[in-house]
């Protein structure tokens, strides 16, 4: 601070008895700051710890350098690379943690790992965003502080949903390469921030004091909630970019270590070569992200976020017969048997959910979400008009009014 200066600089002209005054003082400190060198821009590839950096582009280690223009580290000691080096031996504490929320199964440990070197290398260009969401206790904060660590705080800002969907709210991303929104309340809605920023469009961003300009922000995006989010975009857009990873195992109050995160951060540079070296080929680490995509239990956390996924768990393709025709309000009595909208508004009644889609977005919104169920879902023209290849599977039986049952003369 300047105060601190002006009483360093008084100092200096008492130890030479030499006379000044309050604006002789400011006036000398004001030269020296043009001496100073302008401050370069930090290199995002380096990683910087309390002994050094470690470059992420050349995979080095090299002691610290004014030129690196580092203006803060993790406080971690970089230690070097121990004789056949692994994960369960030279980094517990992160590998007990992965092991837990993975629910010990090893593909869904390499996808959780996989995620990480996406934030390591800052692979915003790969057009996903990160999801983690489950129970409380169940390792998603620790997730976080493991993504800081990789990022660096210094390239890491904290915020929601709605600062990300607000001009004013994305100044605060500008020049991030991480963007964590922990704790994530119950969202509904578009996703129109989070579509543009990973989808790497030219963006508004309002600065309180600057004026108003567009920008592109380089930064994957990781959010983590107790509830799923729930997008009412279903073209596609949000589906092909959302990569969910269900947390649901807490962990037991007996097993608890509060100094977990501090144990894993040590062990930070292990973390760091094991990923780089598991994911040499960064294509992997993409292609297990969009397998984790598209797989059954992120399916199961949209099912319960949003009822038109579970609407279509219940159908089914079928080949060569007549399927389910569209129907509309207006056809009365409902025959939700016959009629895909009347099955429709039947299930949400069925099970309480308010507000259901309208006709068209329902028709529009269903195409997209049968192909991430992988069934096939067609148009198809008949004598009677249009009709689709669906029908409804036994299991709709448990929620579609019953047929009332004939008597007998």
């Amino acid at each position: 601070p300047d105060s601190e200066l002006c009483r360093a600089m008084v100092a200096i002209f008492d130890q030479y008895e030499t006379p000044y005054s309050p604006n002789g003082i400011n006036n000398a400190i004001s030269a020296m700051k043009l001496q100073i060198p302008v401050i370069g821009h930090q290199r995002q590839n380096l990683i910087g710890f309390s002994n050094g950096v470690y470059s992420l582009s050349t995979q080095q280690f090299t002691p610290h350098q004014p030129e690196n223009w580092l203006i803060n580290h993790n406080g971690i000691v970089f230690t070097p690379p121990a004789v056949d080096e692994n994960l369960p031996d030279h980094a517990p504490a992160f590998y007990r943690w992965l092991s837990h929320a993975a629910g010990h199964n090893e593909n869904k440990m390499n996808h959780i790992k996989a995620a990480l070197f996406m934030i390591l290398a800052n692979r915003y260009d790969w057009q996903l965003f990160l999801e983690v969401t489950g129970e409380g206790g169940s390792g998603k904060s620790v997730f976080t502080s493991i993504a800081t660590l990789l990022a660096g705080e210094h390239n890491t800002a904290s915020g929601n949903m709605k600062a990300l969907d607000e001009a004013r709210g994305r100044y605060q991303f500008v020049g991030k390469s991480l963007i964590t929104l922990p704790d994530q309340v119950k969202y509904v809605g578009e996703g129109a921030g989070i579509k543009a920023i990973t989808g790497g469009d030219l963006i508004e961003v309002d600065g309180k004091y600057e004026k108003q300009f567009s920008t592109v922000i380089k930064a994957v995006v990781l959010a983590t909630n107790n509830e799923p989010m729930s997008f009412t975009e279903r073209n596609g857009g949000i589906a092909r970019r959302r990569v969910i990873f269900p947390f649901n195992i807490p962990v037991k109050e007996s097993e608890k270590d509060p100094q977990l995160p501090e144990k894993i951060s040590r062990e930070l540079p292990v973390i760091i070569r094991h990923l780089l070296t598991e994911f040499a080929d960064q294509n992997k680490a993409k292609k297990l992200l969009q397998a984790q995509r598209d797989s059954s239990e992120a399916l199961s956390v949209k099912c319960h976020s949003d009822p038109l996924y579970r609407f279509c768990g219940y159908l089914v393709s079928v080949d060569n017969i007549i399927g389910m025709k569209m129907g509309n309000k207006n056809i009365v009595p409902r025959a939700p048997r016959i009629y895909l909208y009347h099955a429709y508004l039947s299930f949400m009644e069925a099970h309480g959910f308010e507000r259901p889609l309208t006709l068209t977005k329902f028709g529009d919104s269903i195409p997209k979400i049968m192909q991430e169920y992988r069934k096939d879902y067609r148009k198809v023209r008949t004598k009677q008009g249009y009709s689709y290849n669906v029908a409804l599977s036994e299991e709709a039986e448990e929620w579609l009014p019953a047929v009332p049952e004939l008597r007998r003369g």
